[in-house]
């Protein structure tokens, strides 16, 4: 479980800083959750990434 020491007045921050360590760990998770080959991983990170340029472009 994650934890995030809150400091004087800091609550703002550390929630920040909270949900930062839990987005990480569900990356993190999801990164794990199958095994995917070498080759098929990469197919899937350039699909990731059209999918993400595709979003992003502007005209």
């Amino acid at each position: 479980m994650p934890k995030v020491v809150v400091k004087d007045g800091e609550l703002n921050e550390a929630l920040k800083r909270f949900s930062r360590i839990t987005s990480e760990t569900r990356r993190v998770a999801k990164k794990h959750e199958y095994y995917l080959r070498p080759g098929l991983r990469a197919k899937e990170k350039s699909k990731e990434a059209r999918k993400f340029q595709k979003k992003t472009r502007s005209y």
